[in-house]
């Protein structure tokens, strides 16, 4: 296990010793670099990426979808099977923040997905399914996109500026 594994971090917690979100992001951006430096697939790291993620934001779900000029959204990873629902469900009507992060190259925050009027379809139907608030962070190279990390939450309410910040950096950290 990694010298900055979650695992680690819990012991660290169950000792008492002071361990903030910034730690916890820490570790996070370390062993995504770390396992850029592996023979892992893009897939595994995206897909740990999207799972670690989900361990230090408040949010229940995470998902990653790349976007091509002129081709329909393709998710590519999921931290769980609600998030792949969502991921498939945006890929599969483009439409959603996943497309409008893509299309603005800016952050796109639905934090009651149930009041909010931008997505129709997507809307009615994530619903339907339990979700409550979506926040979509695009995934910059240069000056266009590649695509979008999604976060989902099943309760409604706002992300602190402190988790949007850290989202958007591993946002660009996952699109480096």
């Amino acid at each position: 296990a990694s010298p900055y594994s979650v695992s680690r971090l819990h012991a660290r917690l169950d000792k008492g010793a002071p361990v903030d979100g910034d730690d916890a992001l820490t570790l996070v951006l370390r062993d995504f670099a770390r396992n850029m430096l592996t023979d892992f697939s893009i897939q595994t790291i995206l897909n740990n990426l999207v799972e670690r993620i989900v361990e230090v934001l408040s949010v229940t779900g995470a998902g990653v979808t790349l976007i091509s000029p002129g081709a329909a959204p393709h998710y590519v990873a999921a931290s769980d099977g609600r998030a792949l629902r969502f991921e498939q469900l945006q890929s599969s009507l483009a439409e959603g923040p996943c497309v409008s992060a893509y299309q603005s190259g800016e952050l796109v925050a639905v934090p009651d997905l149930a009041q909010d009027t931008r997505y129709p379809r997507f809307g009615v139907a994530a619903v339907a399914e339990g979700l409550a608030a979506v926040f979509t962070f695009p995934l910059r190279h240069g000056n266009g996109q590649l695509g979008a990390l999604d976060l989902y939450r099943d309760t409604t309410g706002p992300l602190d500026p402190r988790e949007l910040s850290a989202a958007q950096t591993l946002a660009d950290v996952a699109s480096a």
